[in-house]
């Protein structure tokens, strides 16, 4: 299954603007893109699990 880069490229300033000379789109090119490198890395919350845990929590 392809995986889905949610993080934009270090390199992506803009559209169509890449410091790596690409054409910068990131939602199409800069998904495929062999020079891609993740801004950072950043924990995702999950926000339905919280939100079960604080209702379980509640319940007791």
């Amino acid at each position: 299954m392809a995986t889905y880069r949610e993080m934009p490229c270090k390199y992506y300033i803009a559209y169509q603007q890449c410091q790596k000379g690409r054409r910068a789109e990131h939602g199409g090119y800069c998904q495929h893109c062999g020079k891609y490198v993740p801004r950072a890395r950043v924990h995702r919350v999950n926000k339905k699990k919280v939100y079960l845990d604080k209702l379980k929590k509640d319940e007791r």
